[in-house]
């Protein structure tokens, strides 16, 4: 793989990082590891929803190979703790490392610029392979739990038994 650039996300990415979190999440032809296509019907995202997540205290990072993007990840500080969300590296890269690595940088990026203690991801409850993921990583499960977000327009679960599970990791 060439040379793997990390960096902020300014407003020009934003069609390019919707386009990879619904094709990584989402769809039908193209299925890695993270793929929810099984699960969940419809966009992970939008370009609105994706536009609202450059404020204060909240970061976007993407990753490229050469000009290719294939990861992307989101952090939000919340009080002593940093939320990470759509942590994201595109189904023909998966496997590789992407992931952990992009994982690494968001945790080294929020502890050097934020004061924290935790860090908090959520995970649906049917994707084991990703909880696994994050546990050995050293996130818990908090034992909190939340019904699937039908309203706030991330898609339709195919399933009524999907819930939204909450990890955490303490900073030593």
């Amino acid at each position: 793989m060439d040379l793997i650039n990390f960096r902020e996300a300014n407003f020009k990415d934003i069609h390019q990082i919707v386009d990879l979190v619904n094709i990584s999440y989402r769809s039908k032809d193209l299925q890695g590891w993270t793929s929810e296509a099984n699960i969940i019907d419809g966009n992970r995202i939008n370009y609105e929803q994706l536009k609202k997540l450059f404020k204060e205290d909240s970061k976007l990072f993407v990753m490229f190979s050469s000009q290719e993007l294939i990861g992307c990840v989101h952090i939000k500080k919340k009080y002593n703790s940093c939320y990470i969300g759509m942590l994201t590296s595109h189904p023909k890269f998966q496997n590789m490392g992407i992931g952990k690595k992009i994982l690494k940088l968001a945790e080294e990026f929020s502890i050097k610029n934020y004061s924290i203690n935790t860090f908090e991801i959520s995970v649906l409850s049917l994707r084991k392979e990703l909880i696994h993921f994050y546990e050995r990583r050293g996130y818990k499960l908090t034992g909190e739990r939340d019904p699937y977000p039908i309203d706030a327009d991330v898609g339709n679960p195919l399933s009524l038994d999907i819930e939204v599970l909450h990890l955490r990791k303490q900073i030593i």
